[in-house]
């Protein structure tokens, strides 16, 4: 069963996998094709008794409570129950982390042998892990080559060629909202403005990451992408990033629309009803919806004068934790294996409903579904600013100095035009 481990005190464990199936895989034959597609682990006993220990980062400034527990317990189901019907001999025992703890928590149990076989954590995390020798690289099976789409994969490849963890799922950046409040979202930036002076609670995260798709929608992507790169910027390029700088802090001044240090405190607030349109990805969906039920309404970011919305989509991995015995790993690798089959992604997609498969041959199902068709429009708008979006670092000093600036942007201690010469020379320095 691998090595022992003990449980710390401070870390939330829960409990194992329960056996039910959440997605019942519809025929025998289904099933069938499941196990040849997993045809290369044919060769692992599934007598022997195995517990794969996975850590869950969960959201970057979520707090670990019931709601979080439940909602992690959820995710994790979906898969694992699956996954146990080709492997009844696998148990999985999940712990919740904080993002920002993470890092720490996985040296420590390191030194003692204790580290996890899998970690659940996005793109960014992923590949700061593998850099800090706190994860395995992961090899990579020619059926996840061809079941990941090569765009998605790109982000989890680090320059030396290793891979730090397999592509899940992809969450959207999108817009929530109490369609009690609002009967129907706001399709621009005038619109968003124009709701919240008719009365709607609007809630923004002045976080640069959870922000930046209104640079988008304002048309000053490509001039912050240009400085990011370490080129000299047009009177014109300068002219747009202050231009987007300037409709934050002026929105911030709106009566109904407020900027929060956070994601987490948007999500919990519009839980609770407190604020009625909010910007958010949708790995929030399944918690939303247990708090505000059929009231709860999702749909793409609102468009500029000039432009789409430019979302920041989350990307979920697996990545290979190092302490793992010989059964653990070769059950951990399966596992990583196992998600991009094509029909569990179809399966899992259309039953939560909340995020895009990394398949690409499983196609959206959007006539199906009002959500898969909000989160089709969402990752469309993040295409198109794909080159732009990745210029800017979505992790690390860089984005933490750019949050630094825009705080007191939003309320008025700062002006656009000196905050844009600040933040291009902090894009370029890329520091």
């Amino acid at each position: 069963m691998g090595h022992a481990r003990k449980a710390e005190n401070g870390q939330h464990k829960m409990a194992p996998a329960s056996r039910p199936s959440i997605v019942n895989l519809r025929t025998a034959a289904g099933l069938l094709l499941v196990a040849l597609a997993l045809s290369s682990c044919s060769a692992l006993s599934t007598s022997t008794p195995v517990m794969l220990y996975v850590a869950m980062v969960v959201g970057k400034d979520d707090r670990i409570s019931s709601d979080t527990q439940k909602d992690a317990r959820q995710r994790v189901d979906l898969i694992v129950s699956n996954f146990q019907k080709l492997y009844p001999n696998v148990q999985v025992q999940l712990a919740l982390y904080r993002r920002s703890m993470l890092m720490a928590e996985l040296r420590s149990r390191s030194e003692a042998d204790l580290g996890p076989d899998l970690v659940l954590t996005d793109a960014q995390q992923a590949k700061a892990l593998l850099r800090e020798g706190l994860t395995d690289p992961l090899p990579q099976t020619e059926r996840s080559r061809e079941q990941t789409n090569p765009g998605i994969l790109k982000h989890v490849r680090l320059k030396d060629g290793r891979l730090a963890g397999q592509p899940l799922v992809v969450y959207p950046q999108i817009a929530c909202f109490n369609t009690e409040a609002l009967e129907s979202p706001p399709q621009t930036l005038n619109e968003l403005l124009q709701v919240g002076a008719a009365g709607a609670r609007v809630g923004l995260s002045v976080a640069m990451n959870d922000v930046l798709w209104t640079a988008g929608s304002l048309n000053a992507l490509p001039a912050l992408a240009t400085a990011s790169r370490n080129q000299d910027l047009s009177t014109g390029e300068r002219d747009r990033i202050t231009g987007w700088l300037t409709w934050l802090q002026q929105a911030s001044d709106q009566r109904n629309l407020t900027f929060f240090e956070n994601q987490g405190q948007l999500t919990t607030l519009l839980g609770n009803r407190e604020l009625d349109w909010i910007s958010c990805t949708s790995d929030m969906i399944l918690r939303l919806k247990d708090r505000l039920g059929d009231d709860l309404g999702i749909a793409p970011l609102p468009s500029g004068p000039d432009g789409s919305a430019a979302p920041m989509n989350l990307l979920r991995v697996l990545a290979l934790g190092k302490d793992s015995s010989a059964h653990q790993r070769s059950m951990a690798i399966a596992l990583s294996d196992y998600v991009t089959n094509p029909l569990l992604q179809r399966n899992l997609s259309l039953l939560s409903t909340s995020f895009v498969p990394v398949n690409p041959d499983v196609i959206i199902a959007a006539k199906s579904s009002k959500n898969l068709a909000a989160l089709e429009l969402a990752l469309k708008d993040s295409d198109i600013h794909g080159d732009n979006l990745a210029a800017i670092k979505g992790d690390g000093p860089t984005t933490k100095t750019m949050t630094n600036l825009l705080i007191p942007l939003v309320f008025g201690v700062s002006q656009p035009q000196t905050t844009a010469d600040e933040l291009i020379s902090r894009l370029s320095q890329g520091s």
